[in-house]
């Protein structure tokens, strides 16, 4: 039950620094509490948790340009940051968590500025079917976070500069480019501020919520700056592998680097856009130490994953197999 509800406004735009920030607001909730979270992140493309972020987005553009690269802990795609984007966060505790509620929450203060925002998907938020937000989540324990974006003024043509958005997703979405699919909010009221934007943000958040005691800003220990700006993270290398598994799939866009000896695979590892940010270890809980045939592969998905990932699990399967002998 959410008893107090807190305002955290970040003053950096160092992505490092606010991802930082909201990782530790995550893991240092108080009891019985909410917390909103605003910040924003200056010329930079943010991975989710699972993907390849060689694959997903031209990484020399990006270095010519100075823009950053950075990995968040959610899963979901790539997308691109700058002052022209607002992003939030919902923090809580799952007793009080509402996907709907926080999704209705955000267009509700895009209403209050005049614009017939809906929710649709699983993930977007449409202003006359534009895509003007999108989410992202992820669960630990008892604690929730829902962040996600309000694109205002942000530079589409730097965002589909830097973003290798695959023709099977962009098709998969019905559309012919990502610019044509999303759209910022001053393109259907030029007049709208930053400032109006982050006060019908806070404003629809007190009336879904409560009223928002500002928070000061913690500070963050040094292990998780560091953290969020190792190489490793950020990049999260490619291992040996023999086989390589990729398609567009019901869960999203995904890539699966296997290593096989003598038909069971040693190793495996994970590149994907799927919500789900544990989505790449129930895949290699499945898959690791498991001899490629049809008796083992159906015994372990009947144990490891859920129902609705076995039909995808089984096309992957079949791909595996049939590179395999």
């Amino acid at each position: 039950m959410i008893e107090k509800v807190y305002l955290v406004r970040s003053e950096s735009i160092n992505p490092y620094y606010n991802l930082a920030l909201e990782d530790y607001l995550f893991h240092n909730i108080p009891a019985d509490s909410m917390i909103f979270y605003l910040w924003q992140n200056q010329n930079t493309v943010v991975v989710g948790k699972n993907q390849n972020a060689y694959k997903e987005c031209d990484l020399k553009a990006m270095e010519y340009d100075h823009c950053y690269l950075a990995r968040r802990s959610s899963g979901g795609g790539a997308v691109f940051h700058d002052l022209g984007n607002q992003c939030y966060s919902f923090i809580m505790y799952l007793d009080s968590y509402d996907i709907k509620k926080q999704s209705e929450t955000i267009a509700h203060a895009l209403h209050m500025l005049g614009l017939p925002a809906e929710v649709t998907g699983r993930n977007d938020i449409t202003v006359n079917e534009r895509k003007v937000s999108g989410n992202a989540y992820l669960g630990e324990r008892e604690h929730c976070l829902h962040h996600g974006t309000v694109l205002w003024k942000t530079d589409k043509e730097k965002a589909a500069r830097y973003l290798s958005v695959s023709n099977r997703k962009v098709q998969a979405k019905g559309v012919d480019s990502v610019t044509s699919r999303i759209a910022n909010i001053t393109e259907f009221n030029e007049n709208i501020t930053l400032a109006d934007l982050q006060k019908a943000l806070i404003e629809a958040v007190r009336e879904n919520y409560g009223e928002l005691t500002e928070m000061a800003v913690p500070e963050i220990p040094d292990e998780i700056l560091e953290h969020y700006h190792s190489y490793k993270f950020l990049y999260n290398t490619i291992s040996k592998y023999t086989v390589i598994v990729s398609d567009y799939y019901s869960f999203g866009e995904a890539q699966f680097y296997f290593d096989i000896e003598k038909g069971t695979v040693r190793n495996l590892d994970v590149y994907t856009d799927a919500m789900d940010s544990e989505f790449d270890v129930r895949v290699k809980k499945l898959f690791r130490g498991m001899h490629v045939d049809d008796v083992t592969f159906r015994k372990r998905l009947n144990e490891v994953l859920r129902d609705e990932y076995h039909d995808d699990m089984v096309e992957i399967y079949n791909d595996l197999k049939k590179q395999t002998y």
